[in-house]
């Protein structure tokens, strides 16, 4: 029992040690960890706060004010009471100082939809927020795409370098035998320690780019990976993009939107409003000026407000609105033409790197079979070594050309699928 719990914890451990990554996730935890996202919170928490003050708006509006005043004259009937011999008529006159605490409350009955219109321009503003900064995340595509295809390049280069240095191996000891019968020379095996040697630097020249695009895929998605990883190549099937689903477009509409709601607010400032109205003061004198004394007072009533001065600039207003939305659907029009010419571009690569992988396993078949026929040559001295890694190379460089097409395939494969939206299929 001990025994199958050891097996199996090696096992996990090794499976753990590598990891398999595919694209899909690499994007997913790119968005996720990009810094940008944190922008969403902040504008959602803002759109709350600004709806939450425009909402106040139907709340009463109270406001306290104050004041304390000396005047140097103040009202005085034009002619003396006294004289008249009316006994009880004593009109006083009122102090130059004066005083005044006040609270006035004022209560919206109708706003011509003023607030309402000014919650909708909050929404729909916060909605291009949003939008763009989808457009920000959006283009972490591309760079998730380079850099795991580079990876995938750099593996299949690696791979292919392994067992070139294993053929490389094998090749050194066909000549060293050579050597020993007299049939090739010595330098002949330092032709094949220079091309061992060369093979041995292209694959330190491929772990470093890995390492290059490992280091860039950590720094974007912040997954731990490491030469141990395996990068999962995607599986594909070849298809035509003709339909564009990019967020570039929602923000578009989301701007148009926002102009919209701005017209509508423009439109609702156009009606007279209608309020209640309350004041509640402490002065002196209060509101019978004739009593020159501290007193309470009130009055309520409605209220009737109608700015005709915004007519004066409604025609300019709309105006500029329309220009806006104008502008907007140019934009959109010339991003979903530039758009298309380059899925059509895109389209011509994939088809493209198709035609030129039908060739590449004929070439190397044939490739190889020159290589094989060299080496039977060489092992005869017939042939030099020379022109056996001439061979060698060029077989090589017929399977690195299809290691290319291949990555290529893919990763326009992908590319398009970007260019067009359509991330998510």
């Amino acid at each position: 029992m001990k025994k199958m719990i050891m097996v199996t914890l090696i096992l996990t451990n090794g499976l753990c040690g590598f990891a398999q990554v595919t694209i899909e996730e690499c994007q997913r935890r790119a968005q996720e960890h990009y810094p940008l996202v944190k922008q969403y919170v902040q504008i959602e928490e803002a759109e709350v706060s600004r709806l939450a003050n425009a909402g106040k708006g139907y709340l009463p509006q109270v406001k306290i004010s104050g004041n304390a005043s000396y005047r140097s004259e103040v009202t005085r009937l034009p002619f003396d009471a006294s004289q008249w011999g009316i006994p009880g008529l004593d009109i006083p006159a009122l102090s130059k100082d004066q005083y005044a605490l006040s609270l006035d409350a004022l209560q919206v009955l109708w706003d011509g939809g003023e607030i309402k219109s000014g919650k909708e321009s909050v929404r729909t503003a916060a909605q291009v927020e949003k939008r763009r900064v989808a457009v920000g995340l959006y283009a972490l595509y591309q760079q998730v795409n380079t850099a795991f295809f580079g990876v995938l390049l750099a593996d299949a280069g690696l791979h292919q370098n392994k067992l070139l240095q294993e053929e490389l191996a094998r090749n050194y000891q066909r000549v060293q035998a050579c050597v020993q019968h007299g049939i090739s020379e010595e330098t002949d095996l330092h032709v094949v320690r220079v091309e061992q040697l060369k093979a041995e630097q292209h694959a330190t020249e491929l772990a470093g780019v890995r390492a290059a695009c490992i280091a860039i895929l950590a720094n974007l998605t912040g997954m731990e990976a490491d030469e141990t990883t395996d990068f999962v190549r995607p599986v594909l099937l070849p298809t035509v993009a003709t339909s564009v689903s990019r967020p570039e477009l929602s923000l578009y509409d989301a701007q148009i939107k926002n102009y919209e709601a701005e017209n509508a607010l423009v439109t609702a400032g156009l009606f007279p409003k209608f309020a209640l109205f309350a004041t509640g003061g402490y002065g002196k004198p209060g509101l019978n000026m004739l009593e020159n004394r501290f007193a309470p007072y009130y009055i309520v009533g409605m209220k009737f407000e109608w700015n005709i001065g915004r007519f004066y600039t409604l025609k300019n207003r709309r105006k500029l609105i329309r220009n806006h939305i104008g502008q907007t659907e140019i934009q959109r029009e010339l991003f979903l033409f530039n758009t298309r010419l380059d899925m059509i571009r895109k389209n011509k690569e994939i088809k493209q790197c198709a035609e030129q992988l039908k060739y590449d396993d004929e070439i190397i078949r044939l490739k190889t079979a020159i290589r094989k026929a060299s080496e039977a040559k060489m092992t005869n001295g017939v042939l030099s070594v020379t022109e056996l890694m001439r061979d060698l190379h060029a077989e090589q460089m017929a399977i690195q050309d299809k290691i290319r097409h291949e990555i290529a395939y893919m990763q326009a494969l992908y590319d398009l699928k970007f260019t067009a939206g359509h991330t998510n299929e």
